[in-house]
This record gives C-alpha cells, sequence and structure tokens, in this order.
C-alpha cells in the first residue's frame, strides 16, 4: 500500500477516492471502502482521504494513524492521504477542494462519499454540488447511504460510548472486526514473571481511546499466529501507585522475548472489572483463573 501523508505532487495513477474523518473504520466507513475496492477492476487505485486534526489536537481517537494505516492495509486500499485540518484546507470552497485536492492532487475519477457528506468552507459543499461538478471536472459520484443498526446510525461516537463501559461484543459488531491495540512492547517491572505468567506491556499513544479499566478476552499477533490472551487495562492498584495506565497482557502457551516489537491485540470479550486484591497471591490466583477461561 502507498501511503502518502501530507499534500504534495499530484497522485501518479487515476484513483476512486472516498472521503472522511475513519479514525473508527466501521461498518458505514467499509460500505465506502468498498465501493472504491470495487473499482479497481476498472483500473483505479482505491484512495481513502482521511481528514485529522493539527497535531496535538486529536483525543480519543479509536485507531491512531498507525492502526488506520494497517487497517487500510489489510482492506487492500492502494493509497491512504492524510490531510490536516488546517486553516488553508479549512478555507477552501466547495469547488476549490474538488479542483484542487481531489481532482489535481488526488486525481480522483470516482468519488465516494456517505449521503450527507459536508465540504468546502462553512461546510458548504454536498453530494449535489459533487455531482454538479462532476462534467465539468471528468469524475463520477457514487453516493452510499447512511448504515444503521436496529435503526439507529453507526456512527464513531457510539463506539466511543460502547468502548468506555467495557462493551466489546456491541462495539465489535459495528466495527466490523474486533478493536485492537498496535503498539510497541516496552520494559514494565516485570512482577507478571514472579507470579509465574510472564507479559507484554503495551504503550499506546496518549489519543488512542482505551476500553473501560479491567480484565479482557484478547489475541495477539506474533508473525502469522495469533496466540489467545488476557489483557488487564487500567492502573493497577495492588502493585503499582494507580498513577499510570497499563495495558498488560499475559500470553496463553508462549515464553520468548518481544521488547521493541510494535503488536496488534484485539480485545473480544469483557471479563471483569479491575480491583484491588489484598495480597500479590490474591492477584495470582484471579489470573489464573481468568487464565482458565481461556481453554
Amino acid at each position: 500500500m502507498i501511503r502518502r501523508k501530507e499534500k504534495s505532487e499530484r497522485l501518479p495513477g487515476e484513483t476512486a477516492v472516498t472521503i472522511g474523518k475513519f479514525d473508527g473504520v466501521h461498518i458505514g466507513h467499509r460500505r465506502l471502502f468498498d465501493a472504491v475496492l470495487a473499482e479497481k477492476k476498472n483500473g483505479y487505485q482505491a484512495c481513502v482521504l482521511s481528514f485529522w486534526t493539527k497535531s496535538g489536537e486529536g483525543k480519543n481517537v479509536i485507531y491512531t494513524r498507525a492502526e488506520q494505516e494497517l487497517l487500510c492495509a489489510s482492506l487492500g486500499i492502494d493509497v491512504l492521504a492524510e490531510y490536516t485540518l488546517d486553516e488553508a484546507l479549512r478555507s477552501l470552497s466547495a469547488e476549490q477542494f474538488v479542483a484542487e485536492v481531489l481532482c489535481k492532487e488526488l486525481n480522483a475519477k470516482v468519488i465516494v462519499t456517505g449521503e450527507d457528506f459536508r465540504f468546502g468552507k462553512d461546510r458548504r459543499g454536498d453530494t449535489a454540488l459533487l455531482h454538479n461538478l462532476s462534467s465539468v471536472y471528468g469524475y463520477r459520484t457514487i453516493s452510499i447511504p447512511k448504515v444503521e443498526n436496529g435503526g439507529t446510525r453507526i456512527s464513531s461516537t457510539k463506539i466511543r460510548e460502547l468502548l468506555t463501559v467495557g462493551a466489546m461484543e456491541e462495539a465489535n459488531a459495528l466495527l466490523g472486526q474486533p478493536y485492537f491495540i498496535y503498539a510497541e512492547v516496552v520494559h514494565g517491572r516485570q512482577l507478571g514473571r514472579t507470579l509465574g505468567f510472564p507479559t507484554i506491556n503495551m504503550l499506546p499513544p496518549p489519543e488512542k481511546l482505551l476500553p473501560a479499566y479491567g480484565a479482557y478476552v484478547t489475541q495477539t499477533r506474533l508473525g502469522d499466529v495469533w496466540y489467545s490472551g488476557i489483557t488487564n487495562i487500567g492502573l493497577r492498584p495492588t502493585v503499582d501507585s494507580g498513577k499510570r495506565v497499563s495495558v498488560e497482557t499475559h500470553l496463553a502457551r508462549y515464553e520468548g522475548n518481544l521488547y521493541g516489537k510494535t503488536l496488534e491485540t484485539r480485545f473480544l470479550k469483557y471479563l471483569r472489572p479491575e480491583q484491588k486484591f489484598e495480597s500479590t497471591e490474591a492477584l495470582k490466583q484471579a489470573i489464573q483463573k481468568d487464565m482458565k477461561k481461556l481453554f
């Protein structure tokens, strides 16, 4: 997959492009992705134009830029164009955005949007304007109806609400695959080894939205193999000061050094809330009980 971070020279090769804030990449977004992927048979590159806020402003994103790239690659997207929503971009009129960004920079010949898509300065552009300009700039438009679940529109906001209460199965159904964390394994206190359960400690970036504190059934990818595990998210009140959020996974049937590697851990099911145990022995017994649920 080509990754293109910001505006630059004209993209070589014609594209089918979809546009939006795709930090969730949920099943509604995937309808848009499917439409551009279908255009590959016509010789177009499948392109996703993803908007991000200025550096440092992003908070509570379901998927980080690195995670979004991983997802796009797995789905077969050819080009991921990341544009920062700065003043220069916000000041473009709707037609300027079509002419300069979509047609000139991204070489779009097919433009796929949701039916309620708005764009350009003061959000004055819509799907009707996109269609009207298509004969001027030489592209085709595809408008995708909104996707609902049980009468409720699927949105990243709804998924965030589910994640913050640990409703993993419901959130995963709307995402179209298990929520995951893709982050580097860092050194922890290595307490897990003394308890007989070696762990991997992951350090997600600060903008990453984490699920509710507690223990989860997870799977971690090591190469082409998925290993089952139990992941605890929280402040580790039994053994720590309770000031630093930890993402700590006990992998079943794996022994090895993973420090410095960037791994993907998928969250399947919420087991229990985080709690403070009276001793490390009580914590060990709780971990043993959790691990038995994997088999």
